[in-house]
């Protein structure tokens, strides 16, 4: 399941990210880029309500759909952990560039995104766990633990 979960992870764009503010939990869409340890990357604005929330209460949830056509086998990731926003610097640099890369950007945005110049700021996803979905390649729909 980790090869599959790394792949599905590459293939992907979008995930579903889900915050907590008190008792009332939100879910949002963002475009996401991940490493090798399988933290999950996304740039937004401070002043969102995802981004508020994880500023005062750090556990998030995120769900990544990879196969979900009406009718067919399902695969999914569901992933619970911590997420932070990042102070802008050279050490977002690569994770900035592999964004940049998959989401059209260039490099006049990476150095921007990079030294602060942009409203936009790099959050990041510490997986705590992470369950892989998939009946294509576990048939018995089983979840599968990645972490």
């Amino acid at each position: 399941p980790d090869e599959l979960a790394d792949q599905y992870l590459g293939e992907q764009h979008m995930m579903q990210l889900a915050t907590l503010a008190g008792d009332q939990p939100w879910c949002c869409t963002v475009y996401y880029v991940h490493d090798k340890d399988r933290n999950l990357y996304w740039a937004s604005l401070p002043s969102r309500r995802h981004s508020q929330e994880i500023a005062q209460h750090n556990k998030v949830a995120s769900a990544i759909a990879v196969k979900f056509t009406k009718g067919e086998k399902v695969i999914g990731i569901q992933v619970s952990g911590t997420a932070e926003q990042l102070e802008p610097s050279e050490t977002i640099r690569p994770v900035a560039e592999q964004y940049a890369e998959k989401f059209g950007r260039d490099e006049q945005w990476i150095n921007d995104f990079v030294a602060g110049r942009t409203e936009h700021r790099l959050y990041k996803l510490s997986p705590g766990s992470i369950d892989l979905f998939d009946e294509v390649n576990f048939p018995n729909g089983e979840r599968q633990k990645v972490l």
